[in-house]
Formats: C-alpha cells, structure tokens, sequence
C-alpha cells in the first residue's frame, strides 16, 4: 500500500513537471517552493569573435570617414561622424528602443539581406534645413516628413549608402540601394522579432545639430561575409596588395580632390533702400563701391582666397589671378 501511494505521487510529479512546474511528493520529499522551468535560448551563444568585432569597427570607422567626405561637400559645412558601440540585439528589442517617431531607411544589402540606416529626427530635419540654404537647425517641435522634405532627406540619404559600399570594398562588393523610408519603428518589418542582429552606432554632427545614427544589420549576414582570416593577416595582405598605408582609408584622398567648392567673383557691393528696389526695371543702372579698374574678388566658402581680373577664355567669360590673399592681408574677409 505504501508503494503505490509513493508511485502515485511520483506520477504526480511527472504531471507537474511536463506543465512547467514541480510540486507535491517525489521520491518521499516535498520540494521547497514551486520553480518556474525557463526556456534556453541557444541564439544568445552566438556572438561576434574579437577578430569579427575588428573587422566590423574597421569597415564603419572607415564609413563614418566617407560620410564626412560625401556630406561635407554636399553640404558645404563641416560633417562629424564617430563611431560608438557595436551591440548585438534582437531584432524587436532594437525596434522596440528607437523612439516614435524616427527617421528609419530601409536599405538592400544583396538580394536576400537588408539593413535600417536610422536617424535622430532633430538630425533629419538638420539635414533638411542646411540643404534648403538654412544654417542646419532642427525644429522646435518634431513632426513627420512633408512630401517635399522626404524627397530632399534622400539626397544625404543616398550619399551614406554610397559611403556604405565604398566601405565595404576591401571585403567584397556591396552596392546598398534605398527601399523604402518609416517613421513608426514597430511598422518596419525586415527581420523575424528574435532575429540576432548587429547595431553599429555612431554620434553625429551636421552644421549646428548632433544626434544619434545607427545601422543595423543581421548578425548571420555579417557572419557569413567577414573575412575567415584573422584581422592582423587581413591587414598584412590589404598592406601588401594596395602597397600603401594599412589602417589610412584609401579613398580619402580620391574623395577630397572630387569634391565640389563654391567658387564666386564678386564685382562689387552696393546697398539700396528696399522701396528703391521694388521699382527696379530692366536697364536701370545700379552704382557699385568698386571702380572699373579695381581687381575682382575671388571667393571660395565666402572668404577672399584671391583678386584678379575680368577676360575671356575659349568664348567664356573668366578672371585671371593676380594675387593669392592671405589672413593678414587687408582684401581678407
């Protein structure tokens, strides 16, 4: 009899222990308080290898620098990227910390991966401002995109991903593509919710604004194409096949030469009453503070660099220099 209420009592606490709890006798004991059975997660184990992590900080740093190079000269004012952290998240867990509204780029990567190329509101409406001829001021009150400003947002948009590839290029080829742009985090879907991926941050400053950028990638995309090598023999290699510097991005250079400056020559000033020009007409004479003969000002970013003088050069009107104005000089603004 004593046997059977024992076999009983472990049967019960076979029962109990399949529906996720142990309780009442086993074996003749009672157990001390009911325990909660959790689920292991197998996915938490995976992680990026120290070799891995270099890898991935190398190709950003080396983002962050094209970065500065495409939106400086796009902007015309100085462009600030600097890498932070690398985490590995789930996917709903880093949807879930960006704040609504956000301004979130859905990019391809290859035909089967994409990647989110997120920024701080204030940051967007920056970008915006500076590329409508403003200082580069976000909004006192942060709002969603109007159509007009959702198509000049893409313009500092496509000159990232451009950096994107140009970044990738010592690894493999990566032509990243822009797909769609969301406001809302929970509304973009591009991974499974427990998906592993890999969030690279940086801080940023465009003009008088600075904010938070992120990217976000999937873990087993990045698992798949870093280089199996290890970091220090990827350098060696990269060193002896471009016969330059190891760690200098190669591009830099290249990138400084082609980028575009605003050159202006300046024939003179002159200040009029704003009643004086409502009524101006064609053919009227204005005065200006110059005199005919006096050299022409050069400018470059708005600063006096040289003087010259006025002529034609192959049926198109140009100045020839006459002087290189240096800080000091009295023609230096």
């Amino acid at each position: 009899m004593r046997d059977s209420r024992e076999m009983l009592s472990f049967d019960q606490g076979i029962k109990s222990t399949r529906s996720g709890q142990l309780s009442g006798r086993v074996g003749g004991s009672r157990t001390s308080e009911l325990k909660q059975i959790d689920r292991y997660d197998f996915k938490k184990g995976e992680k990026l290898s120290s070799d891995q992590e270099r890898f991935v900080r190398n190709i950003f740093n080396e983002f962050a620098e094209n970065v500065m190079i495409h939106l400086g000269a796009l902007l015309q004012t100085k462009a600030q990227l600097t890498l932070g952290a690398i985490r590995q998240r789930s996917y709903h867990s880093f949807v879930s910390s960006l704040p609504d509204p956000t301004a979130i780029f859905i990019f391809k990567i290859d035909a089967e991966t994409k990647g989110l190329l997120c920024l701080d509101m204030s940051l967007s409406f920056a970008l915006i401002d500076k590329m409508m001829g403003g200082k580069g001021a976000s909004l006192d009150e942060i709002r969603l995109f109007t159509d007009l400003e959702k198509a000049i947002i893409l313009k500092p948009v496509n000159k990232m991903l451009t950096a994107y590839s140009e970044a990738w290029k010592e690894v493999r080829k990566v032509e990243s593509l822009f797909l769609n742009m969301d406001f809302n985090p929970m509304a973009v879907h591009i991974s499974i919710p427990s998906e592993i991926m890999v969030v690279i941050s940086f801080q940023a400053g465009f003009a008088e604004t600075n904010g938070a950028v992120d990217v976000c990638i999937p873990f087993k995309y990045l698992k798949d194409v870093l280089p199996k090598s290890s970091f220090d023999e990827f350098l060696i290699t990269r060193g002896t096949n471009s016969g330059g510097s190891q760690l200098a991005p190669s591009n830099i250079i290249t990138g400084v030469e082609a980028a575009k400056i605003p050159v202006i020559v300046e024939l003179g000033r002159a200040e009029l009453l704003f009643q004086d020009l409502l009524y101006i007409e064609v053919g009227d004479c204005i005065k200006l503070d110059t005199e005919v003969t006096s050299p022409m000002k050069l400018k470059v970013n708005d600063r006096t660099k040289f003087l010259g003088r006025p002529g034609i050069k192959e049926n198109k009107m140009s100045i020839q220099i006459t002087k290189v104005v240096t800080e000091g000089d009295e023609e230096f603004e």
